[in-house]
């Protein structure tokens, strides 16, 4: 089954939409979304908006039968660094995109469109240096994320400059992350809560001999 995938159409704003209505991801999706797709894309990876939307068409389908929402995760600019906030927010936007909402179509499971999908939202957002995903889904649908290359977790841990953000989410759901660049490493770190995503950032690696919450260098 050929699927084409691309950019929202403002024909198919309602579609969308409804389709989006379906997800069941536990991060919720943005609050005036109906304003957000009417707008021009600010910057690629971006297609309307600050927003990736990206929507899903067979042949011969008049309307979307896919729909991908992302963005800049809530937590890359609502981190509490102190000092460190405004000059880390800028490259934190740059480096991190989430998926917020992923869905296809009851009658169209099965066949590829949601892999389409999330592959075409990696692409465009390795094309703008963009060097970790995150998301968040139900335990079920872990085994699909895990075979699109993320890893799933309850509390996965990005490491920042001088901190560590522990990426949480509501039960029962879990947050997958999966790194964009080869820089991008998820490192088991003993006494942390889950993995652990060195590399996002300049300076934000670890020696073999680091422990979570301790200063412990090689």
């Amino acid at each position: 089954m050929r699927v084409a995938v691309g950019p929202l159409h403002d024909a198919d704003h309602a579609a969308y939409l409804a389709l989006l209505d379906l997800t069941t991801s536990g991060g919720g999706l943005p609050a005036g979304i109906e304003n957000l797709i009417t707008l021009p894309g600010f910057d690629p990876p971006s297609t309307h908006g600050p927003a990736m939307c990206l929507s899903a068409h067979l042949r011969r389908h008049p309307t979307p039968v896919g729909a991908l929402f992302a963005a800049v995760p809530e937590w890359a600019m609502e981190h509490t660094l102190g000092t460190h906030r405004a000059r880390l927010a800028g490259p934190l936007s740059a480096a991190t995109i989430s998926i917020y909402g992923l869905a296809v179509a009851a009658e169209y499971r099965g066949r590829g469109i949601a892999r389409a999908l999330l592959r075409e939202a990696e692409t465009r957002a390795r094309a703008t240096r963009c060097r970790l995903a995150t998301l968040i889904h139900e335990p079920h649908l872990a085994s699909f994320y895990q075979r699109m290359g993320y890893t799933t977790a309850t509390q996965p841990t990005v490491l920042l400059p001088g901190t560590a953000m522990l990426l949480t989410q509501p039960a029962p759901y879990m947050t997958a992350v999966k790194p964009l660049h080869p820089t991008v490493r998820l490192q088991p770190v003993p006494g942390a809560p889950g993995p652990v995503v060195t590399g996002l950032l300049p300076g934000c690696d670890l020696p073999p001999t680091a422990r979570f919450g301790t200063h412990v260098v090689g």
